[in-house]
């Protein structure tokens, strides 16, 4: 069993949980009509009132490898286009992400399409159209996107691409927009939007039996299961599936039930395509690296990312560079305690994660996976540089280390990006009785996910058990620190560092 973060991110691995980060604009949209609304600057026309070289009412947001800017030049129609563009040999996991939302009122189901006209240049990465639908408490219950892994060769002359989601009314409000993930160019122009109408024709035999092996699977092991209204959420899937024939199209059903899913609470499964799971499989996509430090009064600090791969080999290289460090930092000094910075490991794989920092978190059970389904819970245990989840040796580290000092006090920080199997790590400390959390609450991906292999190749990664602890206590959220850091900076300093350092130092 693994435990992915979804932000998500076909996208981005953290697609739902980078997303979450923006700021939005607002503008309304009606949907009764055939076309629901406009779409406040589709065209990128008209220019932002405090950066002219940018568009107005979209919220752009890129790392400092990238430039934004609208483009004369190279467009689709009109005067401009708007671009992306990357630096050169940039860390594969960055990202520039541009956005708009607008608020929306719905009586009943029906399907909103986006299309915009996309231009590639030399993409390494993934150029995509995406969208998100919020309820009244501005979560994300439902996303949908589209990828150049999929559509577009690397290098790529004007097309048009569609998405379509399903809403009812539980939508209160739509983003659409557009990113690019790693290296390359892209050009986006002329976005639109409208309704789809039920089709009558019936869906093809295979999309049929996809929709009925999905279903199946969500009805018997979503641990939300129980909540929701499945007569209506299949009678739902008829009127939505009407005229579909391919596969491909048939993710309007599979993004409807995850939809129904994140209604119930559900905020952590999620469907990976074949062509990620064949990358993820192979090597880590994550290529943030850990690394060490010795700090004043000889505490030992070790900050961990995200692991994003099933691959035994780059489990087992990360996982051996964890313990490698710790071993440095132990041997060569007299070690008073150990500061565990999980603030960034927005998840992935967590066994590697746990394997390497075996050392300080001790063998035995460090937690439990309980299956509403089956009313048992299966440990999670670390010994000797293995981790065993059940029966199945899943991450081992040959000629692990061990600590001089295994009673050396411990302070574990975290935060809102410490999710999924970041939060399943914190969890391996917790109940320990020299261990304290110090910082923010996590960001609340605490089910875990199993994952099912499609008859397309994709994955569906299905939150089907809680988790819980050492001392089996459950959790399904947030995890709260026993330290509450509200300030991450104090005159120029780490606050967060800080408090575990006088608490490490503190008789």
């Amino acid at each position: 069993m693994f435990l992915f973060i979804v932000q998500y991110v076909d996208t981005f691995k953290t697609q739902c949980f980078l997303m979450k980060k923006l700021l939005i604009a607002c503008c309304s949209i009606i949907l009764y009509s055939n076309v629901s609304a406009q779409i406040k600057n589709p065209g990128f026309e008209l220019k932002s009132d405090s950066l002219n070289s940018l568009p107005a009412n979209w919220i752009i947001k890129h790392a400092d490898e990238f430039t934004t800017s609208l483009d004369e030049n190279i467009k689709f129609a009109g005067t401009s286009s708007f671009s992306i563009k990357s630096g050169q040999n940039i860390n594969p996991a960055t990202y520039s992400i541009f956005s708009q939302t607008f608020d929306t009122s719905v009586d009943q189901l029906k399907i909103i399409t986006f299309s915009v006209y996309v231009k590639t240049e030399n993409i390494k990465g993934t150029a995509a159209l995406y969208c998100q639908v919020k309820d009244k408490d501005n979560r994300i219950i439902g996303t949908q996107s589209i990828d150049s892994k999929t559509v577009t060769p690397q290098n790529n002359d004007w097309n048009k691409y569609t998405i379509s989601i399903a809403v009812n009314s539980n939508a209160k409000k739509i983003l659409v927009g557009g990113y690019l993930i790693g290296e390359g160019a892209v050009w986006y122009d002329e976005f639109s939007m409208g309704d789809l109408p039920f089709q009558t024709a019936p869906p093809s035999n295979d999309v049929k039996q996809y929709i009925e092996e999905f279903a199946g699977i969500v009805k018997k092991y979503s641990i939300y299961t129980e909540k929701l209204n499945w007569a209506s959420i299949e009678a739902n899937i008829d009127k939505l599936a009407g005229g579909i024939k391919t596969i491909d199209d048939a993710q309007l059903l599979t993004a409807y039930i995850i939809s129904e899913l994140r209604v119930t609470g559900d905020n952590h499964s999620f469907i990976q395509s074949k062509v990620s799971a064949v990358s993820y499989a192979k090597q880590n996509a994550d290529t943030r690296q850990p690394y060490t430090k010795l700090l004043p009064g000889n505490i030992g600090y070790i900050w961990v990312p995200g692991f994003a791969s099933t691959s035994d080999t780059a489990s087992a290289a990360f996982a051996g560079k964890i313990q490698k460090m710790i071993s440095e930092l132990d041997t060569k000094n007299d070690i008073s305690g150990w500061i565990v910075d999980l603030r960034h490991d927005n998840g992935g794989n967590m066994h590697p994660m746990i394997a390497g920092l075996g050392p300080i978190i001790g063998n035995g059970t460090l937690g439990y996976f309980v299956s509403p389904e089956t009313n048992k819970s299966t440990p999670w245990m670390y010994k000797d540089g293995k981790v065993t989840n059940g029966a199945a040796t899943t991450a081992k580290v040959s000629d692990a280390y061990a600590v001089k000092n295994p009673g050396s006090k411990i302070a574990v920080l975290t935060g809102p990006e410490t999710a999924s199997s970041g939060e399943m790590t914190t969890i391996c400390f917790i109940g320990k009785t020299n261990v304290k959390l110090f910082g923010q609450p996590t960001g609340g991906y605490t089910s875990a996910n199993r994952g099912f292999k499609l008859s397309t190749g994709a994955y569906l990664y299905l939150a089907s058990s809680y988790a819980a602890d050492r001392n089996k206590k459950e959790y399904l959220g947030k995890i709260e620190p026993d330290v509450v850091i509200k300030e991450a900076k104090e005159n120029g300093d780490d606050a967060t560092i800080k408090a575990a350092t006088d608490w490490i130092q503190s008789k």
